[in-house]
């Protein structure tokens, strides 16, 4: 996996010679957080709990199952990881005001088994008919893994128990993301059939085994000494790259109903086949899958949106210390790729570029909050800043590790992965591929309101058919792979309105939109009572936006993202502001309404609204 393969793998010495984490002091006061928390941490203040989906594993168990030993092996894990329980909590600034930097407080006693019981959720599907019981277990599923966590409480894991009959169960782990990521999960489940199968007590502990929180400050202290240069990096590398990647997939025909799921999935297959022969088409050395597959979604993302260029995310990090091999927390960020398609190239010429722009990423890996400030994108309401499509790799070996294979659970308990899904997404497009012996699954999650089921399928069916002409001819021009494009929207009747509804663009109301509102308000004969103070309110805005960003004689018309306002600045706005005038200011305002002026009207009408109840 090339991002495996290509991250950096630093060590600290000890004194002797001998490799060592330094490890974090426990005398009960708060520790830091490390640059992946502290991202997460920021998504879910801006855009509210559950913003970041949990990280999940599905597990069918048949046979005798024994709750109460279920649950004393939950505890032993809880035990051996701290950060499940750990206590999260804004940092309290020089002014004695909480402010948007997150600690971390980790629990001083092991879990009790009342502590524990809390976090297991048993729900008996017996009641029902057996032909549907594993439907409903899906769907169970899918919302038990919705249910956001209170980060302040300490509980940042759950166990739901679907008992389908009294030999036959499924098992979801969910866990905050603050807390674990996907190598995380399979440590987890794989302590867990341990301690169910031998005991508790085989659960290894100890001081000589580091935690996440010994992670957060040995990579913070490493972090300040490189990021400056990290950072010039990515300004340059995405200078002048389009503010959004808009794939022309057909809408849905008809509004989702209110209430349902907000996402759901298509999915494609890549024979081993097919696969083998993108990765032979590497000069020198063979592709690796994570390239071959992202090259050929590069080229069809940049083909939806009619573009010569595309820039998605990618998942960069891992365990950079072999100490850490079987710690929980959260140790991936994510990257954005910048990909050119220029001079038509063949999948053989792009694949080299889409590897060399890994490495180059993965050289310069940075906090993704952090690379967000140093660029300054133009932000808009509901669009992830930098990029909006999403490629994640899963390797079928790390899927099965999930499932406790390895270890088993004990004689007459058999285990195997169960898929489920995760409601949520805060991307246009995100495609996870499942690589193995058998090829690649391809999974392609999408917002509902976005596009209808059948674009979305026929995007997915159309990348793996994509990939197989590649395979057949890896130097052929892209434009020369000729696929049925049947996702994009029909096109309309002469003189008919289109069915293609414009996705959101950028943030349309600038400084300018705003004035014009406020001077058409302040003009109307009866004029709100919240436009007389709205100057005032501006000024106030100029001077509370100078504190924060340390950026003195901001104007009414300064964007306060192109003067490198971000997620943190968002966060202490907000609360300052709600200081200062008495009202909770929801942060999508910001994105809304970017300049003072704008705000500042905004923000006066919140007030009058707020006075008259």
């Amino acid at each position: 996996m090339a991002l495996r393969l290509l991250a950096a793998r630093r060590r600290t010495t000890a004194p002797g010679g001998a490799t060592g984490l330094p490890r974090a002091p426990r005398d009960g006061r708060p520790l830091v957080c490390s640059a992946e928390q502290r991202r997460i941490w920021l998504a879910e203040l801006v855009a509210g709990p559950g913003a970041v989906p949990p990280v999940t594993a599905g597990l069918a168990l048949d046979g005798p199952l024994d709750p109460e030993r279920l649950t004393a092996a939950l505890a032993a894990v809880l035990g051996r990881h701290p950060v499940l329980r750990a206590r999260f909590a804004a940092r309290t600034g020089p002014d004695g005001r909480p402010d948007a930097e997150p600690w971390q407080t980790l629990p001083a006693d092991p879990p009790t088994a009342a502590e524990t019981a809390v976090l297991v959720e048993t729900l008996d599907l017996t009641p029902f008919p057996e032909p549907e019981r594993e439907d409903i277990a899906r769907g169970m599923a899918v919302s038990a893994a919705g249910q956001p966590f209170d980060p302040a409480t300490g509980r940042l894991l759950r166990l739901t128990v679907l008992r389908l009959a009294a030999d036959r169960h499924r098992l979801l782990l969910a866990c905050h993301h603050l807390a674990a990521d996907g190598a995380s999960v399979a440590v987890l489940l794989d302590g867990l059939a341990t301690a169910y199968r031998d005991g508790p007590h085989t659960v290894p502990a100890g001081p000589e085994t580091p935690d996440y929180a010994d992670y957060a400050q040995w990579s913070g202290d490493r972090l300040e000494r490189v990021l400056p240069d990290r950072l010039a990096y990515w300004r340059h590398q995405l200078a002048g790259a389009p503010p959004r990647l808009l794939p022309d997939l057909a809408p849905p025909s008809r509004p989702v109903r209110a209430g349902g799921r907000s996402t759901a999935t298509a999915v494609a297959r890549v024979d081993a086949a097919t696969l083998e022969a993108l990765r032979g088409a590497g000069r020198g050395a063979p592709l690796t899958a994570h390239t071959a597959l992202l090259t050929g979604y590069l080229m069809l993302l940049a083909r939806a949106a009619r573009t010569a260029e595309a820039t998605v995310g990618v998942v960069s990090g891992g365990r950079p210390h072999p100490e850490l091999a079987t710690t929980v927390g959260c140790f991936t960020d994510l990257l954005p790729l910048r990909v050119k398609l220029h001079g038509d190239p063949g999948f053989r010429t792009l694949a080299h570029r889409v590897r060399d722009a890994l490495a180059a990423a993965l050289t310069h890996a940075a906090p993704f909050d952090r690379i967000v400030s140093a660029v300054a994108p133009r932000r808009a309401p509901g669009v992830h800043p930098l990029f909006q499509a999403l490629f994640v790799e899963r390797e079928e070996g790390a899927r099965a590790a999930t499932g406790g294979a390895g270890s088993g659970w004990g004689p007459g308990l058999a285990s195997r992965p169960w898929g489920q899904e995760v409601d949520g997404t805060a991307y246009d497009l995100t495609l996870a591929a499942t690589t193995g012996p058998g090829g690649a699954e391809l999974v392609l999650t999408y917002p509902r309101d976005r596009f209808a089921p059948g674009a979305a399928g026929a995007f997915t069916a159309e990348l793996a058919d994509l990939l197989r002409l590649s395979a057949e001819n890896p130097d052929a021009p892209v434009s020369r792979l000729r696929t049925p494009e049947a996702w994009r929207p029909a096109p309309a009747p002469d003189g008919a309105p289109s069915e293609s509804r414009p996705a959101p663009g950028p943030n349309p109301l600038g400084a300018e939109a705003a004035a014009d509102a406020e001077d058409r308000a302040v003009d109307g004969a009866h004029a709100p009572s919240w436009a007389a103070g709205t100057a005032s309110v501006t000024e106030a805005v100029c001077a509370l936006w100078a504190e924060v960003l340390g950026r003195p004689g901001i104007g009414p018309d300064d964007d306060l993202f192109a003067l490198g306002g971000d997620s943190l600045a968002v966060v202490r706005i907000a609360a300052r502001t709600e200081d200062r005038f008495g009202v909770p200011v929801p942060a999508v305002l910001f994105f809304e309404t970017p300049t003072p002026a704008a705000f500042g009207a905004a923000l006066a009408r919140l007030v009058e609204e707020h006075r008259h109840g």
